[in-house]
């Protein structure tokens, strides 16, 4: 209960299973997985990827060409760095932002994972303040 893990290198991995736990991924290609319950996962380094997969987690990917996944019920995905892409399971919010060639912020979209205009288990990017399908 209320653990934390942390990888500070290069390609590491930090997972946190317990409730309410923290896993952060400082690195380049870091992985931070939080599994229990209220969970925060961060990856803050270029192309780092993190996941939140219990009740209310959360999920953030800061750096450059991240990917953030928010897998449990009321979750919430976040990428803000450029390239960044977000998915979540229904009910999930989701949230990212489209940068220009030079790093400043073009636009941001948000919207919940409904089924229909948001659809579970698909990845997301922000282009014209819109969420569109990416791969």
């Amino acid at each position: 209960i209320q653990g934390a893990a942390c990888a500070t290198g290069n390609q590491g991995a930090a997972c946190a299973t317990g409730v309410r736990g923290a896993a952060c991924a400082t690195g380049i290609q870091g992985a931070a997985c939080a599994t229990g319950n209220q969970g925060a996962a961060c990856a803050t380094g270029y192309q780092g990827a993190a996941c939140a997969t219990g009740y209310q987690g959360a999920a953030s990917a800061v750096g450059d060409w991240g990917a953030a996944s928010a897998m449990g019920r009321h979750g919430v995905a976040m990428a803000s760095g450029l390239g960044g892409k977000v998915k979540g399971s229904l009910g999930c919010a989701l949230f990212t932002v489209e940068h220009g060639n030079f790093g400043e912020i073009l636009s941001v979209a948000a919207a919940i994972v409904d089924g229909e205009s948001i659809k579970p288990n698909t990845w997301y990017a922000c282009e014209g303040g819109k969420l569109v399908e990416v791969e």
